[in-house]
């Protein structure tokens, strides 16, 4: 069950329409995923998430899963835009000193956007905090 405070949150979608969306991208695309640190209560997830969310590319799809893990669709530049988003992110949580409790994995889309969110968390699983994973 979604989280009602993250599931309204202004310029997020659900995930059906992230994964249309997300299937006409194209091979330019790719899946960015941020997820907060395990101690961070639930009941905070919601603001990070909306941080996430502004700290964004404009005009780029952004689901929020049920854990408060965003989601970004990288409509062009692939990977490699993916992870400048990212490290903007963290550039602009360093400033209120919340860097240290996210971190990020990129995936690129390859036809099946499911699988690019999948291998994206991994990633994201396995990177230090403030820290971008795009490979592996």
């Amino acid at each position: 069950m979604r989280d009602a405070a993250l599931s309204h949150l202004p310029w997020s979608v659900t995930r059906a329409e992230f994964v249309n969306t997300a299937r006409d991208t194209g091979d330019g695309g790719a899946c960015l995923v941020f997820q907060v640190a395990d101690d961070i209560p639930s009941a905070a997830r919601a603001g990070y998430a909306q941080l996430i969310i502004a700290y964004a590319r404009a005009n780029e799809p952004v689901t929020i899963d049920p854990d408060g893990t965003a989601v970004l669709l990288i409509t062009e530049g692939g990977v490699a835009a993916g992870q400048v988003v990212a490290e903007r992110v963290f550039h602009l949580m360093r400033r209120i000193s919340l860097e240290t409790t996210i971190r990020a994995g990129v995936a690129a889309l390859d036809g099946d956007p499911e699988a690019a969110i999948a291998i994206a968390r991994r990633r994201a699983a396995r990177a230090a905090a403030s820290a971008v994973v795009t490979e592996g």
